[in-house]
């Protein structure tokens, strides 16, 4: 069942955050283990070789240290990393990577969101959307952008469950419900 996993991952996720609340290098985690998944979920099966019992556990654990010592992996990165693998939940850590960047964005203030645009949007466009909307939601916002033709113009901004569209394609359909409801 997903939900069981996700509570899984969820309990790893929180023992993390814990340690690295206690340790102060909460960045330093979420770097390595943005290095360690990346590095595995780009070989294709990678993971489900890892998890795969009957694969004998010290051929998938010399894996697990070749790709942690190639990605510099440290301290509670790397510790948690052989955890998953000795307990048989490898195939967790995107999970519990994901979980843990949720609780560590929500300690330090920092939410992550996407713009999608017409065009594309520069360097500095993007600077001051960010700012802007960081003092909407009074947090520090991080964007994703991508570019979406069928908007015609505009923007349409997602921030968690949140939608700000503020697109000419939106602004048309409503001018055409109104016109219509007339």
């Amino acid at each position: 069942m997903k939900s069981a996993s996700v509570r899984v991952a969820r309990r790893y996720a929180r023992a993390v955050a814990q340690l690295c609340e206690a340790g102060n290098d909460g960045a330093l985690v979420r770097a390595t283990l943005d290095a360690v998944v990346a590095a595995m979920q780009g070989v294709p099966d990678a993971l489900p070789y890892l998890a795969n019992p009957t694969v004998p556990i010290a051929d998938r654990r010399q894996v697990v240290t070749s790709v942690l010592d190639a990605c510099n992996a440290q301290g509670t990165a790397r510790n948690l990393v052989l955890l998953l693998l000795d307990k048989g939940r490898i195939a967790a850590l995107p999970t519990v990577h994901r979980e843990f960047n949720a609780l560590l964005d929500l300690k330090t203030g920092r939410v992550e969101g996407s713009v999608a645009a017409a065009a594309a949007l520069g360097e500095p466009a993007l600077a001051r959307l960010q700012a802007l909307l960081g003092r909407m939601v009074g947090k520090q916002v991080l964007l994703t952008s991508s570019v979406d033709p069928d908007l015609i113009g505009g923007l349409v901004v997602r921030i968690g469950n949140t939608v700000y569209d503020a697109s000419v394609a939106n602004q048309l359909a409503r001018l055409r419900q109104t016109l219509t409801a007339a």
